[in-house]
């Protein structure tokens, strides 16, 4: 009897389910990195470039001659070192257009500027680059921003609606003038390139940014001063960086604050940033030293940084 029941006891452990084991350890998966926005893919340089340069209304005389003077400027920049020749620049010009301003037209009116706009249109293929530079004053009504002109202005608005469905390659907007801030978000389209001399906000002095971005252009850029990301090619992203230190140095040499602050957008969400300021001097409003360890904190600046300045 024992033996029987010793192998009934053996069957029923041999039948009855047993706990499972314990799951083996896992390792642990340490947290993901935070994500950096990823540069985009090279784009093919554009077949070639055109340029239109608007001056709306220059105002008295003095100033007339100044921006005439910020033309010439532009033309022989955009020429040396963006390779624009004169034969591709288009350029419309205030109240009356200079008889020393070669090829300019004017007076900038409405009808004017539209149809400048529309006749670089139809010489644009879908490979090529289209920068258009902005100079004159602007106001703001309390609804929204102008840029003046000679009759009725043009509003922020309508002026991007002038550029809406333009789809060339490469794509550059310098606006110089004052409140020129308010003119980011109706031109921002993906890949293309927004500068505006001042935030969108009450920066209604006149700029010094015009006269600015001319200078740097007819210099020229080398890669030892200027080639500020390190990244081994000349582009506008450098250019935009020469431009806010010549900036920047104008008022610290008048011992003024600067009542104008530049923005760029090329992520196309209509939001300007000031990116120039990981590579100012803390003097002239840079960020300090110690916290320059991302030194594109936004996506801003990607598009630009593709824009390589041809210098010829």
């Amino acid at each position: 009897m024992a033996r029987y029941a010793l192998l009934i006891a053996v069957a029923l452990a041999l039948v009855t389910p047993q706990p499972p084991a314990p799951p083996a350890a896992v390792p642990a998966v340490p947290p993901a990195p935070p994500a950096v926005p990823a540069v985009p893919a090279a784009t093919p340089p554009p077949r070639v470039r055109h340029a239109l340069i608007l001056c709306g209304h220059p105002g008295d005389a003095e100033h007339a001659k100044a921006f005439a003077d910020t033309v010439r400027k532009l033309r022989d920049g955009l020429a040396k070192t963006v390779g624009i020749p004169p034969e591709r620049q288009h350029v419309v010009f205030g109240a009356d257009a200079p008889k020393d301003l070669p090829g300019a037209t004017g007076p900038a009116t409405r009808e004017a500027v539209t149809a400048a706009v529309a006749g670089v249109r139809k010489a644009l293929g879908p490979d090529d680059g289209l920068w258009v530079i902005t100079l004159g004053h602007g106001h703001h009504d309390g609804r929204q921003a102008w840029w003046n002109l000679p009759g009725p202005d043009l509003s922020a608005a309508e002026f991007g609606k002038l550029f809406a469905d333009v789809t060339c390659t490469e794509q550059v907007f310098v606006m110089t003038s004052s409140l020129s801030g308010y003119f980011v978000a109706p031109l921002a389209r993906r890949d293309r390139v927004v500068i505006a001399a001042t935030e969108a906000d009450a920066e209604t002095n006149e700029t010094t940014y015009a006269a600015a971005f001319a200078q740097v252009l007819a210099a020229g850029l080398t890669a030892a001063d200027h080639d500020a990301d390190k990244d081994g090619k000349l582009t506008l992203f450098d250019l935009y960086v020469a431009v806010a230190k010549e900036v920047a140095q104008t008022y610290a040499t008048a011992e003024q604050l600067s009542t104008e602050h530049a923005q760029l957008d090329d992520d196309g969400d209509g939001v300007g940033h000031e990116v120039q300021t990981a590579y100012l001097p803390v003097e002239q409003g840079g960020t300090p030293p110690g916290k320059k360890a991302n030194k594109r904190p936004h996506r801003d600046g990607l598009r630009a940084a593709q824009i390589v300045l041809t210098g010829k």
